[in-house]
């Protein structure tokens, strides 16, 4: 049975390449099941082995030792009951003395006519009655314009359009076909042939929709750039400038003289 490196997909027999495009592969071989006679010849010596292990295991319980306590005596005390006349008291109990008061006699007190008091003619005035006061009516109050106060709107910067040939884009792709290229096999190509391929970068350096747009008739040619895309998954962050448009490398070999660009 072989196995896919890169998507451990299963085949019976060795394919050239694997669905994923990976033509590197791992044999295992498959494994047989036990016979009914292995089953069993397992199943006694594990039986066996417990037993074993119950066997000795009787050597290793410690012997109960029985602990004879000793009960002593409890001691005697002599208590004696003391005499009730030492501690009978036949003082009697303390009532404080009542002293009574004299009663002292006031003189009487005698009421003396007095002179009759003459009545004044008293003018009542006419009252007339309270004003109720009014509460002052509190002025009108005078409303104020409103003012509407408008937030200003957030203003997102506008994006720099996406040119190919700018410098730092140029710069970007120098640098990534430095990468990609530091994993070409050259020496392992054999003769002659043109291949083409394509890919994008996310936001976070990583190679996607990698693929073939033009497959070469050399086979060792399409194996050396396919190991090449498979040993670089993931590059530094793009310019904010670039919005996932495709890149695209060119391959030229001819008995090897090569040719790599990248646009």
């Amino acid at each position: 049975m072989y196995i896919c490196k890169e998507c451990n997909t299963e085949y019976k027999t060795k394919p050239d390449y694997c669905d994923c495009g990976n033509d590197t592969f791992d044999y295992i071989e498959e494994k047989q099941p036990l016979s009914l006679e292995q089953k069993s010849e397992i199943v006694s010596r594990i039986f066996f082995a417990i037993c074993v292990i119950i066997a000795v295991s009787v050597w290793f319980i410690p012997m109960s030792k029985k602990v004879e306590h000793s009960q002593k005596p409890a001691a005697k005390t002599n208590t004696a009951i003391p005499d009730i006349n030492k501690i009978w008291n036949d003082t009697p109990i303390y009532k404080p003395k009542t002293t009574e008061q004299p009663i002292t006699q006031t003189a009487p007190i005698i009421l003396t006519p007095t002179e009759p008091v003459q009545k004044k003619n008293l003018v009542t005035a006419k009252t007339e009655p309270p004003k109720v006061l009014e509460k002052p009516k509190a002025p009108a109050a005078i409303k104020e314009p409103v003012q509407i106060v408008e937030t200003p709107k957030k203003v997102e910067p506008q994006k720099p359009v996406y040119n190919p040939n700018s410098p730092a884009m140029i710069n970007y792709k120098t640098k990534l076909r430095a990468a990609l290229f530091s994993k070409f096999a050259v020496g392992s190509i054999q003769g002659s042939g043109n291949c083409s391929i394509s890919f994008s970068v996310d936001k976070t350096g990583k190679l996607v929709n990698r693929k073939f747009t033009k497959e070469s008739d050399n086979k060792s040619l399409n194996d050396t750039v396919y190991y090449m895309l498979m040993s670089v998954p993931k590059f530094t962050a793009p310019p904010e400038e670039y919005n996932g448009e495709t890149i695209r490398m060119n391959f030229s070999i001819n008995n090897g003289n090569y040719e790599i660009s990248i646009h």
